[in-house]
């Protein structure tokens, strides 16, 4: 156990030594999930940090209609939620079922809290990872405010170009795409061909070069 989280970030710049200590007399178990298990409902109380040991999960939103939007992947060493863990109304967001058999760490919230008193280090980390996936949240809201697929493309690609070059290398498959704007892989396969074809882009797989940015960055006024 201790080998694997010393590769998650929450742990990044600690020794095994270090670590080691710093779980004796922790309460926490271990449990392990198979393919289809839900390990936490949308809307559960997030009392415990989930840490993933092995295999990977994917987390998925239920909408007002009822309809399940897949969020991400989450694969191990990750945490599930660490942004969720305090704060008044502290509740899983998501539903997070396994893709695969998973071992899952699961630590309560009064161990994580003597876990930061002797490791200060773990709560720099936990605080970055927190603010980071904030700022994922963040960047979720912005994309998902717009309504039609080509705007929600043309700002991720002008955000991608925000160093003033015109080329640039998608960070993300087509299918990650997808799950991150909530629409299926066809659509937005169907409307980066259409963008191309306006002469907006020229897409060569992962890489892309934009034709016309004033004609994009109207797009999203």
């Amino acid at each position: 156990m201790i080998s694997i989280l010393l590769k998650n970030p929450l742990f990044k710049g600690t020794t095994p030594e270090e670590l080691t200590n710093n779980f004796e007399g922790i309460n926490y178990h271990i449990k392990n999930f198979k393919k289809g298990d839900i390990l936490a409902f949308q809307g559960d109380p997030c009392n415990r940090l989930i840490i993933l040991l092995k295999g990977s999960v994917r987390g998925e939103m239920i909408d007002y209609s009822g309809k399940l939007i897949k969020i991400e992947d989450i694969g191990a060493p990750r945490a599930l939620a660490p942004l969720f863990l305090f704060g008044t109304e502290n509740k899983y967001p998501v539903e997070v079922t396994a893709n695969e058999e998973v071992d899952a760490l699961f630590i309560p919230k009064e161990s994580v809290l003597l876990l930061f008193q002797r490791n200060k280090l773990f709560l720099e980390n936990y605080l970055n990872t927190s603010a980071n996936y904030a700022k994922t949240l963040s960047d979720k809201l912005f994309f998902l405010s717009f309504k039609s697929i080509k705007q929600k493309l043309a700002s991720y690609i002008l955000r991608l170009s925000a160093s003033a070059s015109n080329k640039i290398i998608m960070d993300r498959s087509q299918q990650e795409m997808a799950d991150y704007f909530g629409v299926s892989r066809p659509s937005l396969a169907r409307e980066l061909a259409h963008m191309q074809d306006e002469g907006l882009i020229s897409v060569d797989r992962k890489h892309i070069t934009i034709l016309n940015p004033e004609k994009l960055k109207k797009l999203i006024q």
